[in-house]
């Protein structure tokens, strides 16, 4: 009779695969927040410190319910699936067209990127984290998932808002009001990237 660390081994493909990528996002994330979103900034160091555990939480939870087979039987494992590569995919396309951006609730605005992943929402990040964490909700059952994913996009909402506050009060303003019209928060706006490609 195998034991219980081998029956984890011999699981369905699928399940294997969600908490492979989970494991991929996982480490994703800690060389991000070391690596590229390093700050000196009172106000981003002190939500760090809510917003880290949290995130630690969430991710733990995750892996708890891979553990526990503690499946959703709500959404096929699919659905969570494409949106874990979505997010890593954006991720990694955000990091690549810019390296510099600042931690969350920066007061120092970076020039406008327009550019890339950018081009599609105006968050790239933020989206790609909502997928990851909308993604392990739906992939399995905890209140705990639900109940930080709730936070964490309240916490995107409030930074981006801060963020963008700061840039439409700096010399880009105009520019930005631009883009903002052009550029969802975190979901493309279709319509308008429709009508920016037919105009070409």
């Amino acid at each position: 009779m195998p034991t219980r660390l081998e029956r984890i081994f011999i699981r369905p493909e699928a399940e294997l695969a969600l908490v492979t990528l989970l494991a991929v996002i996982t480490l994703l994330l800690i060389w991000a927040r070391f690596r590229v979103f390093q700050t000196k900034n009172p106000a981003s160091i002190k939500a760090s410190l809510i917003y880290d555990p949290v995130v630690a939480i969430h991710l733990l939870m995750a892996f708890y319910c891979f553990y526990a087979s503690d499946y959703s039987k709500v959404f096929p494992i699919l659905v969570p699936l494409i949106l874990y590569l979505c997010a890593i995919s954006l991720f990694i396309w955000s990091i690549k067209t810019t390296t510099r951006l600042k931690f969350a609730l920066s007061t120092t605005p970076e020039k406008i990127i327009t550019h890339g992943a950018f081009r599609f929402t105006r968050h790239p990040f933020y989206t790609s984290y909502i997928l990851t964490w909308t993604a392990s909700c739906l992939a399995y059952s905890s209140t705990i998932l639900w109940t930080t994913l709730i936070y964490l996009i309240g916490f995107y909402v409030y930074s981006a808002k801060q963020e963008e506050g700061a840039i439409l009060k700096g010399p880009e303003k105009q520019s930005y009001k631009l883009y903002q019209q052009q550029v969802g928060m975190f979901l493309p706006r279709i319509s308008s990237w429709l009508k920016s490609h037919s105009a070409d």
